[in-house]
């Protein structure tokens, strides 16, 4: 009985041992129980600069009229569906950002720096969201967690008011410049640069509500400080490697049809060839017919319909393409822009045409236009293109916009929501095809998937703002 006993006893301890010891034998160390942030915020950089790029290129350009469209040309007739593809990117990239966010704020991985980008990089895509659709869940978005799945719309001034707050507290934590671990496919953990992206994008929001609010003396505050984008080396873009078709500019590693749909626009070519701007031979090639001059760049009118777009000017080989040398074949000489040098400045320099800072506009606007040129590395004679008649500066918002317009070329919508919020350049006019009463439109459709999942929600706005059509203006607008 002794012995049974003794046998019993150790028998019981050799298995509450290998209980005690059995969750740290099961679990596997290559298999991390959460993702890092640096892992998360290279994702999260790498979604929303790709979709910064490919929207200026598919749909940024075509609307703002410095690209048309040849074939498929819906888009370009404003005959818009709901763009559920961009809603689905965004929304779908904010869970991520926010376990950055969650991360960066918890005790034994609190990072400020981490924390300020998330807060950053959030705003930003809130911001495309609210300017492409207006009224969006926001307060209540990506609450899946806490069983809510239909949120609630919020109004777009509620929306800019938390963006801009939030973008206010990003920039004082990036300030105390806590090293990160990795992911910054931007700056390379410099959190000086990401300070200058955080009031960049302030300045393009105060001045995006300048409709609506008083932003005089938060944008002296920005410019006083000197901490904004000023100089190309500082600009808000990601870089493509390209050796491997994940890494490289999207549009390289499409068909080269699809990469066809998109020719020079007679609107921007009529404008390029006034200045005799040499964008224009940096951005299109000469038409593809060999008995035309092996100079000839030919645009095409925005807004036709797929037979007159397709059969103008005799045929596609005679309308010039986007140039296939640097936009197709060249899969790491594209940048994804979010934010740029150049743009910070036109900002500024309508600020102080207003009369909110106190500098010289003309100065700024040059800069701009230097800038530009120099981000493209297009050669040119700066000083005698500024002395033009329409590029001279003469102190009008109009000339300060144009410029500004030439500048957003594949930097996302910021062509389209300048043109409505300020109606420059008044170039841009709906195509002799448009099938939308010859206006403009100023919002996408809310996309299908909001009327069956957040159906009250969805009844709701669309009441709030007076239907689901492309033609009711934004809050900031004028």
């Amino acid at each position: 009985m002794r012995n049974n006993i003794v046998c019993t006893v150790l028998i019981l301890l050799t298995i509450v041992s290998c209980t005690r010891d059995f969750e740290e034998i099961n679990t596997n160390p290559n298999q991390p129980e959460a993702v890092g942030a640096d892992l998360l915020l290279a994702t999260v950089i790498s979604t929303v600069a790709n979709e910064a790029a490919t929207s200026g290129w598919g749909r940024g350009n075509v609307v703002s009229q410095l690209t048309a469209k040849i074939n498929f040309t819906g888009f370009d007739r404003y005959e818009w569906g709901a763009e559920s593809g961009l809603w689905n990117t965004y929304y779908g990239i904010l869970p991520e950002i926010d376990l950055i966010l969650t991360s960066s704020q918890q005790e034994e991985t609190k990072n400020t720096s981490y924390e300020g980008i998330a807060l950053l990089l959030r705003s930003y895509v809130f911001s495309i969201l609210t300017d492409n659709w207006g009224n969006i869940p926001f307060s209540e978005a990506i609450r899946g967690t806490e069983n809510n799945f239909t949120p609630k719309y919020d109004t777009q001034e509620a929306i800019y008011t938390a963006l801009l707050k939030d973008l206010k507290k990003a920039v004082a934590l990036l300030e105390e410049k806590q090293p990160i671990l990795g992911g910054d496919m931007l700056y390379d953990g410099d959190m000086d640069k990401w300070v200058r992206f955080g009031n960049s994008l302030r300045l393009r929001y105060l001045l995006r509500v300048s409709n609506k609010k008083d932003v005089a003396a938060e944008i002296q505050a920005i410019f006083s400080s000197g901490k904004y984008i000023s100089t190309n080396a500082e600009n808000a873009v990601m870089n493509y490697p390209g050796s491997t078709q994940i890494d490289s500019w999207p549009i390289s590693t499409s068909r080269i049809g699809s990469f066809d749909e998109y020719r020079l626009s007679k609107t921007s070519e009529q404008v390029l060839k006034q200045f005799e701007d040499e964008r224009l031979s940096a951005w299109f090639q000469p038409t593809d017919n060999p008995t035309d001059a092996p100079s000839l760049l030919v645009g095409l009118p925005n807004g036709l319909s797929e037979d007159n777009a397709s059969n103008y000017n005799g045929g596609a080989s005679n309308v010039s393409r986007i140039n296939q040398a640097y936009f197709f074949d060249a899969p790491d000489k594209v940048k994804a822009a979010i934010i740029q040098a150049a743009e910070v400045q036109f900002i500024l320099a309508e600020a102080a045409q207003k009369g909110w800072i106190t500098v010289d506009a003309k100065t700024l606007y040059e800069t701009g236009v230097r800038l530009s040129f120099e981000y493209w590395e297009v050669p040119q004679d700066i000083d005698a293109y500024l002395a033009q008649t329409g590029v001279a500066f003469d102190d009008t918002l109009e000339i300060i916009l144009t410029q500004k317009w030439l500048a957003s070329f594949l930097v996302g919508f910021e062509g389209w929501y300048d043109y409505r919020r300020t109606g420059f350049p008044t170039f841009i006019t709906p195509g002799p095809d448009n099938v939308n009463s010859d206006v403009v439109p100023v919002r996408f459709l809310y996309p299908d998937s909001e009327q069956t999942l957040n159906k009250e929600n969805y009844d709701q706005v669309v009441s709030d703002i007076g239907g689901n059509t492309i033609n009711i203006k934004a809050w900031w607008e004028q």
